[in-house]
């Protein structure tokens, strides 16, 4: 097996690489939720002023899924806020219920964010990123996605669509990844590894999705973490032709009749493509690199190495 990243052993499979150096330890992942759920008691403390509280607060992000790469760990905290009656709301009040989590959390917890945007506080929480995003319980306030979805397109746009509802559309975001079986977890950790050594800005969401979709086209058994590394790489060589999606909440046809490459779309979300805003030469280039070494052809040579970033 040529050595694909930096700390890869000279011969050793992607398999034991990602038990050995990437997955999280079972420690570790007791340490990792203790923090999160002492961070979540906080957001509890009834940070908003009348008439908003908190609901509920769902845990996303590569934590939430189980798709964290060791010392790599990040979670999204969607706080659903009671008081909130529509996405429209939502964009109005957002600002002062953003000041009043930021203020909280100085006074409780006494930290600071480290960057704002305007859906967002981005912390760092005892090494671990977290992404706390206000949001509107949407499957409740509108009893199913389909209904959901009903609303999202009377929006004036699909891309405005897709961005005041991503966070209220977190849970089905996240239990689509979280329940897939561990080895496939395992080749998604991998992947956003290689993203992450080679410096591309391609959404480690995207990665999740498209590692979802080779094992679901490979049958959905267990064909080996090597081989879902492999293929997903060969896929993210021509990026430029990608065309996934995924029949789960709502049926894609209807949304992805008058789109055209490349896309990988949301699950969740029938107006997210998820490749929005990615580099695809870049991401292309570094993947063609990496499946020109696991070809057959390259398997023994142990001492080939494929781990250095593309130069731009």
């Amino acid at each position: 097996m040529p050595k694909i990243f930096d700390q890869q052993n000279p011969g050793e499979s992607l398999d034991e690489f990602s038990q050995r150096q990437v997955s999280t330890t079972e420690s570790e992942r007791r340490r990792l939720e203790g923090e999160v759920d002492r961070f979540v008691k906080y957001l509890h403390e009834q940070p908003f002023r009348s008439p908003y509280s908190v609901k509920e607060v769902i845990k996303s992000g590569s934590l939430g899924k189980g798709t964290a790469v060791r010392n790599r760990v990040d979670i999204d905290l969607v706080v659903f806020v009671n008081g909130l009656t529509s996405i429209d709301h939502l964009e109005t009040a957002r600002p002062e219920l953003l000041a009043d989590l930021e203020e909280t959390l100085r006074q409780s917890a006494r930290i600071q964010p480290i960057s704002r945007t305007r859906f967002s506080l981005k912390y760092n929480w005892n090494d671990i990123e977290v992404d706390i995003l206000p949001a509107v319980d949407v499957l409740s306030l509108y009893g199913s996605p389909s209904k959901v979805y009903e609303v999202m397109g009377r929006y004036g746009s699909a891309g405005h669509a897709a961005q005041q509802f991503s966070a209220s559309l977190a849970q089905l975001q996240r239990d689509f990844v979280k329940d897939v079986p561990e080895h496939v977890k395992k080749a998604i950790r991998l992947v956003k590894l290689w993203k992450k050594e080679n410096h591309l800005d391609i959404r480690s969401y995207s990665l999740e999705l498209l590692t979802i979709y080779v094992w679901q086209i490979a049958g959905k058994g267990n064909p080996g973490t090597d081989y879902l590394f492999c293929e997903v790489m060969s896929q993210l060589s021509t990026c430029g032709t990608l065309r996934v999606a995924f029949d789960v909440n709502y049926n894609s046809s209807f949304y992805i009749r008058s789109m055209s490459s490349p896309y990988i779309m949301d699950p969740a979300n029938p107006y997210m493509n998820t490749l929005h805003r990615t580099s695809i030469g870049a991401t292309s280039e570094s993947a063609m690199k990496v499946h020109r070494c696991l070809t057959p052809q390259f398997w023994s040579l142990s001492h080939v190495d494929c781990s250095r970033p593309v130069k731009k």
